[in-house]
């Protein structure tokens, strides 16, 4: 699951550097950047919450995971793009986005729980 969770940090550093670019030069948009920069703090936080197995880690790593699987799901029914728009790069971003999030998942199935008996009891 630790891997899981440093996986997670490339989005969040992704959105933290897009939320950068977006307030300067020819991408100046104050709502794309504060969009971006709550993406990253999400990402951040659940992956921090993952790899340290912080409480109630599983709930971020699931949320995490079937909201990417959502916004690929979503992105489905976007209208098509206008001629001449390339679009060979689409395919490689949803499959690797998938694979990412069925990876959480099976990994969060798999991690084993912790058996609060044996510490406590004595």
């Amino acid at each position: 699951m630790t891997v899981a969770g440093a996986l997670l940090l490339l989005p969040a550093a992704a959105s933290a550097l897009v939320a950068i670019i977006a307030t300067d030069g020819h991408f100046r948009n104050a709502y794309a950047s504060g969009a971006y920069l709550v993406a990253a703090v999400i990402f951040g936080y659940a992956a921090l919450a993952i790899i340290r197995r912080w409480r109630g880690w599983r709930i971020w790593a699931g949320t995490i995971a079937w909201g990417l699987i959502a916004l690929v799901v979503l992105n489905l029914f976007k209208p098509p793009p206008p001629p001449g728009i390339d679009t060979s790069f689409e395919l490689p971003v949803v499959l690797v986005t998938i694979t990412f999030a069925v990876f959480v998942l099976i990994a969060k199935r798999r991690e084993r729980r912790p058996d609060f008996a044996a510490v406590f009891d004595g």
